[in-house]
């Protein structure tokens, strides 16, 4: 692949992204290639990768007969997703809090306090994954990390559907100042534990958001 195909396709994968965080497609919302690929100044080549990066991201599903569209968030996939952040990320942390740093601390706290109240849902989602990232990477497990990221990034939608970060970032910010201030401490029992409630309310949140609509 051509480094200029690969970074378009990389920058598509962003920008639409965006869109679909943002609230600019809806959830089963077809995702017209000409259309977009006219609106992004790029070819259909890039696109149709940035369209496989977003299906693998489970933001975006392929039918034979309808094309892409924005893939639907029912509370079965919310179930299913935050189980396996529960099982998989308290794993991460754990690994990592025994080695966390100084810098670690501090990459974190950036992420907290880039958050903003002008910040749009995906610029949240960069930060909640930012956040959570810097307190998981020590622990180099490099496919636990990239398969927690993934599941994150399909949580984003779920969570911008469900509003429950968007319309309760005090909340999400909260805790995760929590989380930090526990693993400052050296409370690393404490940080775990506050991570497994905090996971566990952002599930519980979303079921209801979505079982209301």
């Amino acid at each position: 692949m051509e480094l200029n195909a690969l970074t378009s396709a990389q920058q598509a994968t962003t920008q639409i992204r965006n869109m679909i965080l943002n609230g600019e497609f809806l959830p089963g919302d077809p995702v017209r290639q000409d259309i977009l690929a006219a609106r992004l100044g790029i070819s259909r080549t890039p696109l149709r990768q940035a369209l496989q990066s977003l299906h693998d991201d489970g933001l975006v599903v392929h039918s034979a007969n309808k094309g892409a569209r924005v893939a639907l968030i029912t509370p079965d996939l919310v179930r299913d997703l935050f189980d396996m952040r529960l099982a998989l990320e308290p794993m991460a942390f754990r690994a990592a809090l025994p080695i966390l740093s100084k810098l670690d601390f501090a990459r974190a706290e950036m992420a907290l306090d880039s958050q903003t109240p002008e910040s749009t849902p995906a610029e949240l989602s960069d930060l909640n994954w930012a956040f959570h990232y810097a307190l998981y990477a020590p622990c180099q497990r490099e496919l636990l990390l990239q398969t927690l990221q993934r599941l994150n990034r399909t949580a984003a939608l779920a969570s911008t559907i469900g509003m429950s970060i968007t319309t309760q970032p005090g909340t999400s910010h909260e805790e995760h100042c929590a989380i930090l201030a526990a693993c400052k401490n050296g409370d690393d029992e404490g940080a775990l534990a506050l991570m497994v409630a905090h996971l566990t309310g952002a599930k519980a949140a979303l079921l209801r958001a979505l079982e209301s609509q």
